[in-house]
C-alpha cells in the first residue's frame, strides 16, 4: 500500500491479528451480536442505510452520527480483550466501538467524515477488520491525494489528528461475490 509521506496520520497493519484469533472474533461477531438496521438522516430525509450495525460502549458513552443515535450495549468479554490491547498498543483511551457489518458486496458505507461533536477532538479511531477483503478509499479534501487501501482479514487501520477532518472516506461496493465482512471502529466518545 501506498500512503503519501505527507499523511502521517494514517497507518495500516494488514496482520495485526493472527488467523485464528480473527476467525474467533468474526465468528463471535457474526453469532453474539445484536445487529439492527442502521437509520441514517440525508437531506432531511430518514433512509435504511446499506449494512447492519451494533454500538458497544463503557456506561455513559453516546455517539450521534449523521443525525442517528444508535443505542448500545457493554462490551462483550472477547471484544473487551481486543479493545485493551488497541489500548495498549495505541495508547488511546478507546470507550465505544461501533460494529459495523457488511453483508455482501452491495453493502457499503459512503464518502463522510468522522468529525462528529461526540467525538473527541484530534483523537485516534482504531478500524479492526475482518472477514472478507474490501476495498478503502481516503481522499483529501483539497485534492491532494485519494487513495486506495485493501483493508484484509484481521486488519487494523488508525486515523488520527487533522486526518479525520481534513479527508473524506467511504468502504466502497463490489460486484464481486463476496461474505460477510465486519469492522469495529474504536473511538474515544465525550461523556
Amino acid at each position: 500500500m501506498r500512503i503519501p509521506s505527507s499523511v502521517k496520520e494514517l497507518d495500516y497493519e494488514s496482520g495485526f491479528l493472527d488467523n485464528a484469533i480473527a476467525d474467533d472474533l468474526l465468528a463471535h461477531c457474526l453469532n453474539e451480536l445484536p445487529w439492527r438496521e442502521e437509520l441514517v438522516k440525508m437531506f432531511g430525509q430518514t433512509f435504511v442505510a446499506p449494512r447492519i450495525s451494533c454500538a458497544l460502549a463503557d456506561d455513559g458513552c453516546t455517539y450521534r452520527y449523521r443525525g442517528s443515535q444508535s443505542e448500545s450495549i457493554r462490551f462483550t468479554s472477547k471484544l473487551d480483550v481486543l479493545r485493551r490491547k488497541l489500548r495498549e498498543e495505541i495508547d488511546a483511551p478507546f470507550n465505544y466501538a461501533l460494529a459495523t457489518q457488511y453483508r455482501n458486496g452491495s453493502d457499503y458505507v459512503g464518502w463522510h467524515t468522522d468529525d462528529e461533536r461526540d467525538l473527541v477532538p484530534g483523537q485516534t479511531i482504531a478500524n479492526v477488520s475482518l472477514g472478507e477483503a474490501r476495498e478503502f478509499r481516503i481522499k483529501s479534501r483539497d485534492g491532494s491525494f485519494d487513495e486506495s487501501i485493501t483493508t484484509v482479514h484481521g486488519s487494523l487501520l488508525c486515523m488520527r489528528g487533522d486526518i479525520l477532518r481534513t479527508t473524506k472516506h467511504s468502504l466502497i461496493r463490489t460486484r464481486r461475490v463476496i461474505g460477510p465482512r465486519v469492522v469495529l471502529s474504536f473511538r474515544e466518545v465525550r461523556r
